[in-house]
């Protein structure tokens, strides 16, 4: 009798625990989140789901326990009406592991949060979910892909107020939760991410701290599909940084920003600016420093790509002119140089460097050299008969390519299916399912039977890692460079209030046998990446390395 007392008196305790602020809206963006994506009622869309949180937040922030607070969403599950008994619902157990690495439903169970009865009635919800069309996530087989355009953007609201920013923070973050096929790859459990999170935006309250906020929660995902737009152009984004340029970009290497290109010749010139000056600092700030300030707020999937994205950013300033730390053989000196508006560069400032390159050329020893950058799909053909009788092909990946992948695979000597895909199961939200299979079988007569050689670079993103992976299929394939940006498969776009578009990845890329390319990238088989020397010697050294590959007998 003893033990029962001290039963009661456990769960009497439990029960009257009071909960934090934070605790209480987390939990209330994921039963909405859970509610929106699982609940037949409010799956059809006839509710207006974002009114439905706002009057909610004031409500669970009144709450003082679990008791209370699991009495709200109660009243909230009665008030949708009764939920048939779904006789098509698969069990998660039922699915293979590699389908189901994203699923999470622990929310159900937390009795921290949730009285018995309202956990009873979740798991319940949970195995007679939604079966039929979603009003918020709908699947577009042209694209195989999820489209959420039927969310409101709220674009008049500049600075949304707390209960719309915190409806900012639940819709993306159960877009990631439930469909983004590498929430597993994340380095951070995303419910800490959750936690983490409402503070930042609850304090949003100025258009520049909202801004802010929403490029620090797409930053979480690590995708270097993590983009943040606006669908009003005349927003400035990233104005926190200023709206001055320097003319030129930058490469970081060992902590160093390396001049790489100009984005307007003339304006270089004017500044004593050289191709290869190695900057240490900008306006008195190392460039570690600056890297590590940016950090936060700018999403990428791995180290290589992060850098290339906070390279960008690395010369925007508040002032007119910057003061730039050039290190020459040891020695330091400062240069001051002109910032600009971006609008002053002209076409120029938007090519890559590899852009430059020709569509195609002879290179020495007959090697025949392609920019997949550049060829477009009407020059396929004769390109490509013209370096039949090449020693090797070169294929440029190092830019993005103009969709000709299929055209040029016919040309070569490709037998197997190169990628897997999984997508989003929008009938068992968290689940995955196994997308079209892509699959190349050009057994041509006539193909190309010199080398093929691939180069690469963090450039390499999405389509042209698919181009690489499709490529590799070549017999004696040769990739060089250095590593992608391991962000494969084509992006979705969430939209939130305040007018802004944020974007993931929406598929899951695989090789045939499972192996990722998400982060990872694509791997080379021989690493080469710019050297400072290089770079101060005009040398293109992966092009070099992949002259020297092609000139080598085996």
């Amino acid at each position: 009798m003893r033990f029962g007392y001290i039963f009661v008196f456990i769960s009497l305790s439990c029960s009257a625990q009071s909960l934090t602020e934070t605790q209480k809206l987390a939990s209330l963006g994921e039963v909405w989140g859970f509610l929106k994506y699982y609940h037949p009622a409010v799956a059809t869309g006839r509710l207006n789901w974002d009114e439905q949180l706002v009057t909610l937040v004031p409500q669970i922030q009144q709450a003082h326990d679990r008791n209370e607070l699991s009495t709200i969403y109660l009243r909230l599950i009665d008030n949708l009406g009764i939920v048939t008994p779904c006789q098509t619902c698969s069990f998660a157990e039922s699915i293979p592991i590699r389908l189901r690495r994203n699923f999470d439903l622990s929310l159900l169970n937390d009795s921290t949060l949730f009285s018995t009865p309202l956990r009873d009635r979740l798991h319940y919800i949970a195995r007679n979910r939604n079966q039929g069309k979603n009003h918020y996530v709908q699947w577009v087989r042209q694209t195989e892909n999820a489209n959420y355009s039927n969310e409101k953007t709220y674009a008049e609201m500049r600075v949304p107020n707390e209960a719309y920013r915190l409806l900012t923070l639940f819709r993306y973050w159960n877009v990631v939760h439930y469909f983004f096929p590498y929430k597993y790859a994340i380095d951070k459990n995303w419910h800490d991410v959750l936690m983490d999170q409402i503070p930042v935006f609850q304090q949003a309250n100025s258009e520049q701290a909202y801004q802010l906020a929403l490029y620090r929660m797409v930053a979480q995902i690590q995708d270097s599909h993590g983009f943040v737009s606006n669908t009003n152009k005349s927003v400035c984004l990233r104005c926190d940084l200023g709206r001055n340029w320097v003319p030129f970009e930058m490469t970081i290497l060992d902590d160093k920003a390396i001049i790489t290109r100009f984005y307007n010749d003339s304006l270089a010139a004017i500044n004593n600016l050289k191709i290869g000056m190695v900057i240490s600092h900008i306006d008195g700030e190392t460039i570690h420093d600056r890297l590590e300030r940016e950090r936060p707020y700018v999403a990428a999937s791995n180290e290589s790509a992060l850098r290339r994205n906070i390279a960008i950013l690395m010369g925007i300033g508040p002032t007119e002119k910057a003061k730039l730390t050039i290190e020459t053989d040891g020695q330091d000196s400062v240069l001051i140089v002109q910032r600009y508006a971006y609008s002053a560069f002209g076409r120029q400032a938007k090519e890559s460097i590899n852009s430059r390159n020709p569509v195609s050329r002879w290179l020495p020893n007959s090697i025949g050299y392609v920019n997949m950058g550049r060829l477009a799909a009407h020059q396929v053909d004769s390109v490509i008969n013209t370096f039949m009788v090449a020693k090797a092909i070169l294929f440029d990946v190092r830019h993005y390519p103009q969709g000709t992948m299929g055209q040029v695979l016919k040309h070569l000597n490709v037998t197997d299916k190169f990628v897997q895909f999984i997508v989003p199961d929008l009938t068992y939200p968290g689940m995955m399912k196994p997308g079209p299979v892509n699959s190349v079988s050009y057994r041509n007569k006539v193909h190309f039977k010199g080398k093929v050689i691939v180069l690469q670079n963090e450039e390499t993103q999405s389509q042209a890692e698919f181009t690489i992976m499709a490529l590799q299929t070549v017999p004696n394939v040769i990739v060089i460079g250095s590593q992608t940006a391991g962000a494969d498969g084509g992006y979705i776009e969430i939209p939130l209030p305040g007018g802004y578009l944020a974007t993931m990845t929406g598929q899951g890329i695989y090789y045939p046998d499972g192996r990722e390319t998400q982060r990872i990238g694509i791997v080379p088989d021989v690493v080469v990446r710019p050297t400072i020397r290089g770079i101060q010697a005009g040398r293109d050294e992966v092009l070099e390395r992949a002259i020297e590959a092609a000139r080598q007998k085996k």
